[in-house]
């Protein structure tokens, strides 16, 4: 429970002077409580920052499982917990004996580094939820806090920093979402830990570059369009195929895609993976899942190649150095009153292809094919009625059985996957 504030006359002066301390190393560092305070509330991300409360337990860990949980016994308490850490997702380890640990790549340096910090904490950890009820199956879902340097520092930040895991966004438990994205999306620009390419040694095809991207809010509910939630998978080579068979696609779950032996993606080509179930046909495959895979508050498509190692990906939203090469190149306007369409003007003295981006007004999103390239000056109208089977170079149609831009306020973009604005046109109260 919260501390309070008892009368003083029912605190003697020993219990207050205590109580004092605590609440000052509380305020002091991340987290800092004196070893009695086995469970009490605090700013989840630090004295003074923004954000919600969490609780807090002091334990001390027993046992390091592999890069995101570990065994602790909560002070107070005999019964020995296993702790799967919030937001983060290691790679899986096979052989869990610390003198003996292998696993898939970046495993094993993600449990030593893990186990590393913890020792360094002298075994003494914090755990943190905004809900003590959090549970990951038979685990508890925490948050980990070590001490570095005298000063207790949060685990999962640290291995994000580091390039040990992969970002995975929680609805419920939502106080380090932002905070983890950004450092992983900074540690994958730095080629750092699992965002190096051949952290595993050099893999197939390893001069061919690939891009990843993936359509995690189709039209409508999510649930009822199971395979309109899609990743795509495209050769970016001019000259050179790569045999994809026995690469793997995964979310920041655990849910993982092994694409078929023998798929062979030509200089150009493009494949695509769709979430639910269907019949594999030519460029089109399916996770034969029976649930949309992509968190939409935040995720990513990962795609490794057979040794393992991280070779394309896509991870949303952006949050840190988002730009687009694109951006500039293109203006954006709409028809609104009459029949509704919209307009994309390439203004720049190069040609610019929009395939792997989409056009977006709140809550319709229309995604470009792979013929979707416009020369300098060239306009492309996009129909919000009509069918895709009308469609040419230039003549597009969104396919809605109604107008629904809203003269009084709206905005159309054309962005990036993860939500990088490319160009933007608005009206009325709205704002780009």
């Amino acid at each position: 429970m919260a501390w309070e504030s008892p009368s003083r006359s029912r605190i003697p002066f020993m219990r207050r002077l205590l109580l004092t301390f605590v609440l000052c190393l509380c305020g002091s560092a991340l987290v800092a409580p004196a070893a009695f305070a086995r469970h009490y509330k605090a700013p989840c991300v630090g004295p003074g920052k923004s954000g919600p409360t969490c609780n807090f337990w002091t334990a001390r860990a027993v046992s390091i499982n592999d890069g995101d949980t570990i065994g602790v016994r909560i002070d107070g308490q005999r019964r020995v917990w296993q702790v799967r850490f919030i937001g983060v997702q290691a790679m899986e380890l096979h052989h869990y004996d610390p003198k003996h640990r292998s696993g898939q790549c970046n495993s094993v340096e993600a449990a030593n580094r893990v186990q590393q910090l913890v020792r360094g904490s002298h075994n003494r950890v914090l755990l943190s939820a905004q809900h003590p009820g959090t549970r990951f199956t038979y685990r508890l879902g925490r948050y980990i806090s070590v001490r570095v340097h005298g000063k207790w520092k949060d685990l999962g930040a640290i291995e994000m920093s580091e390039g040990h895991t992969l970002w995975m966004s929680d609805e419920r438990e939502t106080a380090w979402n932002n905070v983890y994205n950004k450092l992983g999306q900074q540690a994958a620009q730095k080629h750092l830990g699992l965002w190096d390419p051949v952290h595993c040694g050099s893999g197939p095809d390893q001069d061919v570059p690939l891009r990843v991207w993936v359509n995690w809010d189709p039209h409508g509910v999510d649930q009822n369009d199971v395979n309109g939630e899609w990743v795509k998978i495209q050769n970016l080579s001019a000259t050179k195929s790569v045999n994809l068979g026995r690469w793997w696609m995964r979310d920041s779950g655990l849910r993982r895609y092994t694409i078929r032996r023998g798929t062979v993606l030509k200089p150009g080509a493009t494949i695509t993976i769709h979430d639910g179930h269907g019949r594999h046909s030519g460029d089109q495959f399916y996770w034969g899942l029976g649930f949309p895979t992509f968190q939409n508050i935040g995720d990513g498509a990962y795609l490794f190649d057979p040794r393992g190692d991280l070779r394309a990906y896509m991870v949303f939203p952006c949050v840190a150095a988002c730009a687009d090469p694109n951006q500039g190149k293109l203006e954006v306007s709409a028809q609104l009153r009459g029949h509704q369409y919209i307009q994309i003007q390439n203004v720049s003295a190069s040609p610019v292809s929009l395939y792997g981006y989409e056009l977006r007004a709140p809550g319709w999103p229309y995604d470009f094919g792979p013929n979707s390239v416009l020369q300098p000056g060239a306009t492309m109208r996009v129909d919000l009625d009509g069918a895709t089977a009308q469609d040419s170079a230039l003549d597009r149609h969104w396919g809605s059985p109604y107008p629904f831009l809203h003269p009084r306020g709206d905005t159309v973009r054309v962005q990036t996957f993860n939500d990088i604005t490319v160009a933007c046109a608005s009206w009325g109260a709205a704002s780009c």
